[in-house]
């Protein structure tokens, strides 16, 4: 690369005479010789490193301080050290290979034909451990892939993944088809009946669809009033929320009981905070399926093909449709 230089043009402004100095770009290698050299604490260890003779970094520097009109170290012992004019520059330094590094690093990622960025919509009752690691795994394998994660309700993103606003979509099964969508099958996540300990179901056991109608049920359903056909209201007296969380909150307040994922509470369980409701017909946690959607004839990149793949195996299930 060039070494650095400097020059002047004169331009007018506003029938003033302007003086601008034009810069031009440093040479990385010999950012990379002071970095070196500072780090290592000799010319001579800097030059074994970047594999070349002393006299070649030597050299470098010496031009790098001629171009900069600032003297980066002090020479006078036998081991060079940083001067402060150095000291104040070695940071910049040090963010302008990192920043070098980086914009390498892209131009590979965009070379594999890596997507820029991604948005993935959730269902929040399904953000447990073993998909926020996946998140994880995702960031190492693609760390220069922009991922935009927004929580929906599930009945909310089947129109978001079919309008192209979502890339991905990750939530409970719908009836109802969408012929812009592809859906995957993936598995299931229990649900169970709860409320707060001191709510009135609490004292009642083996209760019947019948003996909860008068209470309650706070459930969740989309922006646009649309419940999801796994997780239908049961009672005539019901409150909504656009999320998982916000159901568990007003749980907690006794304002209600709700059917919420079994992951999410059982902490509040154990605890004694939260009441497992007996109702004759779950002998067992309901399973709720769970589906990943993408838009029909969408392209996939690679990045896109790992998060569903992973997203599959997260949820344990084989079965595609």
């Amino acid at each position: 690369m060039g070494e650095v230089a400097f020059y002047s043009i004169d331009i007018y402004d506003d029938k003033k005479l302007l003086t601008i100095d034009i810069f031009h770009m440093l040479s990385l290698e010999q950012i990379n010789m002071l970095v070196l050299s500072a780090e290592l604490g000799s010319f001579s260890a800097c030059a074994r490193k970047l594999g070349k003779v002393q006299s070649a970094v030597s050299h470098g520097i010496s031009s790098l301080e001629i171009d900069l009109g600032v003297e980066l170290f002090d020479r006078t012992s036998r081991s060079p050290k940083l001067t402060s004019e150095g000291e104040r520059l070695i940071r910049s330094a040090k963010a302008l290979l990192a920043q070098s590094h980086e914009f390498e690093k892209i131009a590979e990622s965009i070379h594999r034909r890596e997507e820029s960025a991604l948005t993935i919509a959730i269902d929040d009752a399904l953000i447990a451990p073993h998909v926020s690691s996946i998140f994880a795994l995702f960031a190492q394998q693609f760390p220069y892939v922009q991922l935009d994660i927004v929580s929906l309700a599930s009945p909310d993103i089947t129109e978001a993944v079919a309008n192209g606003n979502i890339d991905m979509g990750i939530m409970f099964s719908e009836v109802e088809a969408n012929k812009q969508v592809d859906f995957c099958y993936v598995g299931g996540v229990d649900f169970i009946a709860v409320c707060h300990c001191d709510f009135p179901l609490a004292e009642l056991s083996l209760l019947s669809e019948s003996d909860l109608a008068p209470y309650r049920q706070i459930a969740v359903r989309g922006f646009f009033k649309k419940e999801s056909q796994a997780l239908i209201s049961m009672t005539p007296n019901a409150w909504w929320c656009t999320s998982n969380y916000a159901v568990l909150e007003l749980i907690q307040q006794k304002i209600g009981w709700a059917y919420l994922p079994l992951s999410l509470v059982q902490p509040f369980i154990e605890t004694g905070d939260i009441h497992k409701i007996d109702v004759t017909f779950d002998h067992k946690p309901w399973s709720v399926p769970v589906d990943l959607v993408s838009k029909k004839g969408a392209n996939r990149g690679p990045a896109y093909q790992w998060l569903f793949d992973a997203c599959k195996n997260a949820f344990s299930a084989d079965l595609c449709m």
